[in-house]
């Protein structure tokens, strides 16, 4: 009979259950996680999270609840199973259901395991109509409703916390040329495209919203002020990379303009000051053509 070793079982455990594994030091700082955790956040590799919490991380716009329950592991002892919480996965705030309990070594808690699962699918079938409101319909990503109910939570950690966000307002240049040389259902899969770019500009943390028509608006909480013109470059290289779209090649341009909650007093204030600064961009861009 062969001999399976623990680490031969574990390895197997991991990759066969179906959940997010992860396990975490008595500072809540991540020691590993499984193939699956690695995949769901879209990162390349386990050293991505080594050392870091979920604060460092950025996945949930309130961290709160979510080291209030890892304390309690750590410190009390406590198992928790299936809490309910929201994360920031590739543009998309999701629904989850998290379990934790200590982990042990020589009698001792060294730190915590647990797993977690995506509800989202499930959630949304029982509230189908809610969650088709919140749907923008061409693009599959958030919709402007969607938006003002969320915007509301990065208002409020604001307030609670202090944890500055940024907002991107963007549009996209010559659009309606688009549509009226190739026609409404070429345009639309333009749109399709476009996003389908921004999504992958958008992984970083941040929550993408189509606002309406060819306009989008990301939401991203700021660890480093450093982040506002990064992501704005990434922004743009996302947009007017190179597309060939049924045969035919296409370069969009997009117009974007970002804004602080600190540097406002409130969402509207926020929203309008990143909209004026993306026509400021705009009609720059329109006198250099001239």
């Amino acid at each position: 009979m062969a001999k399976i070793s623990n680490s031969d079982l574990f390895d197997n455990l991991l990759t066969l259950i179906p959940a997010g594994i992860f396990w975490k030091d008595k500072d809540r700082r991540f020691l590993g996680a499984n193939q699956m955790f690695l995949d769901y956040y879209g990162l390349n590799s386990v050293d991505e999270i080594i050392g870091k919490t979920d604060e460092d991380m950025g996945w949930h716009i309130d961290p709160t609840p979510f080291r209030n329950v890892e304390l309690k592991v750590i410190n009390n002892g406590e198992t928790i199973s299936n809490v309910p919480g929201q994360c920031i996965v590739k543009g998309m705030v999701r629904n989850i259901r998290a379990s934790k309990r200590p982990l042990y070594s020589g009698g001792k808690i060294v730190g915590l395991i647990g797993y977690f699962m995506d509800v989202t699918d499930e959630l949304a079938e029982k509230d189908w109509l809610a969650s088709l409101s919140r749907t923008d319909e061409l693009t599959g990503i958030f919709n402007r409703r969607a938006y003002s109910d969320i915007i509301i939570q990065y208002e409020e950690q604001y307030k609670q916390n202090h944890t500055d966000f940024v907002l991107y307002m963007i549009d996209l240049d010559g659009f309606k040329n688009v549509n009226d040389e190739f026609g409404h259902e070429y345009g639309n899969l333009v749109l399709k495209s476009v996003t389908k770019s921004l999504v992958f500009a958008s992984a970083d943390n941040c929550v993408l919203f189509r606002y309406g028509g060819d306009e989008f608006v990301i939401l991203h909480q700021l660890q480093d002020e450093k982040e506002v013109q990064l992501i704005e470059k990434r922004i743009i290289r996302a947009i007017e990379s190179p597309r060939n779209i049924e045969g035919t090649k296409v370069t969009i341009h997009g117009s974007i303009g970002c804004a602080q909650y600190s540097e406002t007093t409130s969402v509207t204030a926020l929203i309008e000051l990143a909209d004026k600064r993306m026509y400021e961009m705009k009609n720059s861009r329109k006198d250099h053509n001239k």
